[in-house]
């Protein structure tokens, strides 16, 4: 991706997620219909797949819908269950179809498996462990603009992160602490871990601040990443407000 150009995952009439080879042939895909609404009560009313079709448009127009699109799989016995995860980014919910399975769940909030604490739009990627529905489900594959999109926003942090390393080395003797700088080595798309990184710009940056803020402030992280984390925010403040 170019650096002027962020991936749109604008398709939201398909999972273009797909199971490896590697893992056995890809499943059934669960039928679109009837949705089922799950929240924190359970599962709420059921809807055609035709009028999912038209919600989807509609959010497509109104808030440009890019979602981010995962393969998982667990284990039932003997049996391999596979489960297609979307993350809206706009109304910061997440769509689940599990195969053998003729509902699409919506569900409002996942957790980081390890911090117990609700996950956004940048905790998201291809190894994070997610409790969701209950089940501790760890992110296996992902879609291709996912993956353009993961790698987008990680060129643009690591560039930060590198010039802030670069800038510190004029005025710091110590050595950076090296979760700083830690960059785990991985050959799959979209695994990168862009929460990790905004902390290491973050970091880094304050330290910067001491010597020469005025950079640091430049060098901080884009304000896109903080506009697009609150959006889901924003959307539902606008739909207590009646706004279209």
């Amino acid at each position: 991706a170019q650096a002027n150009s962020v991936p749109d995952c604008t398709d939201v009439g398909r999972f273009e997620c797909k199971v490896r080879s590697e893992v056995g042939p890809p499943p059934r895909r669960a039928a679109y219909m009837p949705v089922s609404s799950i929240g924190e009560g359970g599962r709420e009313s059921a809807h055609t797949g035709s009028e999912l079709h038209d919600a989807s448009g509609s959010a497509s127009v109104a808030h440009g819908c890019h979602c981010l699109e995962f393969d998982s799989w667990w284990n039932e016995g003997k049996t391999r269950r596979f489960v297609y995860i979307r993350y809206n980014i706009a109304e910061g919910a997440f769509q689940m179809a599990i195969d053998e399975d003729s509902n699409l769940y919506h569900v409002p909030v996942a957790y980081g498996a390890k911090t117990g604490e609700a996950v956004t739009v940048w905790d998201l990627h291809v190894g994070a462990e997610l409790d969701i529905l209950g089940r501790i489900t760890t992110l296996q594959r992902c879609s291709q603009t996912t993956a353009q999109w993961n790698k987008y926003w990680a060129d643009r942090l690591v560039t930060i992160r590198e010039r802030l390393v670069e800038e510190l080395r004029k005025y710091e003797t110590r050595k950076t602490e090296p979760w700083l700088t830690f960059q785990k080595a991985s050959v799959l798309s979209g695994s990168v871990d862009l929460r990790l990184l905004m902390g290491q710009v973050a970091g880094l940056g304050a330290q910067l601040a001491e010597y020469r803020p005025r950079l640091a402030a430049q060098l901080s992280l884009p304000k896109e990443m903080y506009d697009i984390e609150v959006m889901p925010k924003q959307s539902s403040k606008e739909l207590k407000e009646g706004k279209p």
